[in-house]
C-alpha cells in the first residue's frame, strides 16, 4: 500500500483567487474540472480541496509536482460527488512502476483547511496494470465461428546468414499476436534452422529474388526487413516488392536500410508502415541523432507526411504518426533496450494489420501490447537480465490484460 496526504489552508488559496482567479484556475486545472469549479460558484473551499488532491495524489506516486504536472492529475466526481483519479497514460505508467493498482481519494474539510488523502494498493499481476480505453477498443472479440484463415495471412520476409534470430522472433511474435497463419520467407541457406527453430510458423525459402517474389502471393501483408541484410541484391529485392506488393508492408530495419531512393515509399497505394530507430530516421533524413530525440514528434510527423507512411520511431515513448494523428506510447522499460526488440516490434504490427485492423490502430495497439510484455516481463526478471524472448513470452498475457 502506499499513501499521500496534502493539507491547504484555504485562506491562502482564496488570496491567490482574489489576485487573478482565472490564470491561477487555468494553471491547475483541466477543463473538466474547471467546469465542476464553475458549477460550484468557484468556491475557495472547493478549489483548495482539488488542489490537496492533487498534490496528494503527486506524493503518492512518489513524483511530487514537477515530474507530472498539475493537469497530468485530473479530479473528477461521480454523479453523488465522490471524487476520483481519471485514468491517463501518465498515471498508469506511473502506478506500474509502483505495482500498484488505482487510486482512491478523499477529499475534506473545515473551517480553515481542506485536507486530501491518496490510497493506491498492490494487486496480484492480472490486474495492477491498467489499460486505457483507447487500447481496449482495439482489440476485437474473436467470434466463436472463425478458423485460422480468419485472422489473416502474414508473410514475413527476414534473415541471412548469422541473422536467423531476427526472423525468428518476428515470425514468432506474428504468431503469438494471434495471426492465423505466419510464413517466414528466408535465404536458401538458414531454411534448415528455421525449420527447426520454428515449430508453429511456415517457412519458405529462396535462392535468389526472382525465386522470392514469387513467394509472396496471397498474404494479407508483409514485413520486410528484420535481419535481411544489405547489399546489392537486398536493395533491389526491398525494392521489387515495395513496388509490385499490393497489401500492407511493414518495413524495419535493413528494409529501411536498403532503399536509396525513399521516393519509392510515397508512390506506393497501400499503407506503408516504417519503423526506425532514432539512428535509422537521423539517415533516412539527413539529421543528427540528438536533433531527431529532441524533436521526436516533430519529425515522426514531418516523416509521415513527406513518404506517406505511417511512422513508429522506436524508443523510450514510442511515437506513432499519420496524417493528423499522434500516439505516444507509455509502456516499456529500459529493459527493453536490447537485441531482437525491435523484430517482436515488426511481427507485432503486421499480425494486427493482417487480422483487420486498422493499419494506423494495429500501430498504436501493438506498440502498446510491444512496451506492456516488456514490463510484465520485468517483473519477472528485472530489467538488466531482460531478454527479446522474455517479451516475445509474454505476448499472450499482455494481450490477456488488454482484452480483459
Amino acid at each position: 500500500m502506499k499513501a499521500g496526504i496534502d493539507i491547504v489552508k484555504i485562506s491562502r488559496i482564496k488570496n491567490i483567487l482574489d489576485k487573478n482567479i482565472e490564470s491561477f484556475c487555468r494553471k491547475i486545472f483541466t477543463e473538466k474540472e474547471l467546469e465542476y469549479v464553475e458549477n460550484k460558484n468557484k468556491n475557495p473551499r472547493t478549489i483548495s480541496g482539488l488542489f490537496a488532491c492533487k498534490e496528494a495524489v503527486s506524493k503518492l506516486l512518489g513524483t511530487g509536482i514537477g515530474t507530472i504536472g498539475w493537469k497530468d492529475i485530473e479530479i473528477l466526481h461521480t454523479n453523488k460527488d465522490k471524487p476520483y483519479v481519471s485514468s491517463n497514460p501518465i498515471i498508469n505508467s506511473q502506478l506500474n512502476l509502483l505495482n500498484l493498482n488505482s487510486i482512491e481519494v478523499s477529499i475534506s474539510h473545515e473551517d480553515e483547511y481542506a485536507i486530501a488523502i491518496a490510497i493506491a494498493f498492490g494487486y496480484r499481476e492480472e490486474i495492477k496494470f491498467q489499460v486505457p480505453d483507447e487500447i481496449k477498443e482495439i482489440l476485437p472479440k474473436r467470434e466463436a465461428k472463425s478458423h485460422k484463415g480468419t485472422y489473416g495471412r502474414v508473410g514475413i520476409i527476414a534473415g541471412s546468414k548469422g541473422m536467423t534470430g531476427a526472423a525468428y522472433l518476428s515470425s514468432t511474435a506474428a504468431i503469438r499476436s494471434g495471426a492465423g497463419l505466419v510464413y517466414s520467407i528466408v535465404p536458401d541457406e538458414i531454411a534448415d534452422i528455421m525449420a527447426i527453430k520454428l515449430t508453429e510458423v511456415i517457412i519458405k525459402s529462396y535462392k535468389n529474388n526472382n525465386e522470392c517474389l514469387e513467394l509472396f502471393s496471397g498474404f494479407d501483408g508483409l514485413a520486410l526487413g528484420p535481419g535481411l541484410g544489405v547489399d546489392v541484391n537486398k536493395r533491389q529485392l526491398v525494392k521489387s516488392i515495395l513496388k509490385r506488393f499490393e497489401g500492407p508492408i511493414v518495413l524495419d530495419a535493413d528494409g529501411i536500410n536498403a532503399i536509396n531512393d525513399y521516393r519509392i515509399l510515397s508512390n506506393r497505394n497501400a499503407p506503408t508502415v516504417i519503423t526506425p530507430h532514432p539512428g535509422e530516421l537521423a539517415r533516412l533524413l539527413d539529421k543528427d541523432i540528438k536533433e531527431i530525440q529532441e524533436n521526436r514528434i516533430y519529425y515522426s510527423k514531418y516523416t509521415s507526411d513527406k513518404y506517406n507512411v505511417i511512422t513508429v520511431l522506436k524508443g523510450n515513448e514510442t511515437i506513432v504518426s499519420y496524417g493528423d494523428m499522434i500516439y505516444k506510447n507509455y509502456t516499456g522499460n529500459p529493459g527493453m533496450a536490447t537485441a531482437g526488440s525491435g523484430d517482436v516490434l515488426t511481427g507485432m504490427i503486421i499480425s494486427f494489420i493482417c487480422q483487420g485492423i486498422d493499419v494506423y490502430k494495429a500501430c498504436k495497439l501493438a506498440t502498446y501490447c510491444h512496451g506492456l510484455a516488456g514490463d510484465i516481463a520485468k517483473d519477472k526478471k528485472g530489467e538488466y537480465g531482460l531478454l527479446a524472448s522474455d517479451i516475445l513470452e509474454n505476448i499472450p498475457k499482455a494481450i490477456k490484460l488488454i482484452q480483459y
